[in-house]
């Protein structure tokens, strides 16, 4: 295994709270017009989603889905940012999902 201070960027900065890292990510130009294409397409609902926006949701989808897949739990330090939600308080803005 590589050590962790060879697999990671530089450039990628971690928020106050330690809950977001920032980085810089290349796509592929055919899947940048897609989500150039999606954002426009759902305009109406979200004026203010950007390509970069789509990108994100898709990112956080796959990521999210293998992790799941993997059954990958963080180090503790990182999963105490991360109070686990029960079942009588998981909602979306006011919905449960």
């Amino acid at each position: 295994m590589k050590k962790p201070d060879r697999i990671q960027s530089n450039k990628a900065r971690v928020s106050d709270d330690g809950c977001t890292v920032f980085v810089c990510l290349r796509v592929d130009r055919k899947a940048y017009e897609f989500a150039r294409y999606w954002a426009a397409f759902h305009a109406d609902a979200d004026p203010h989603g950007t390509a970069e926006c789509q990108l994100e949701g898709y990112l956080s989808t796959a990521l999210g889905r293998a992790i799941l897949t993997a059954n990958w739990r963080p180090p503790p330090e990182i999963e105490a940012l991360y109070p686990a939600l029960t079942n009588d308080h998981r909602e979306d803005e006011g919905f449960p999902f």
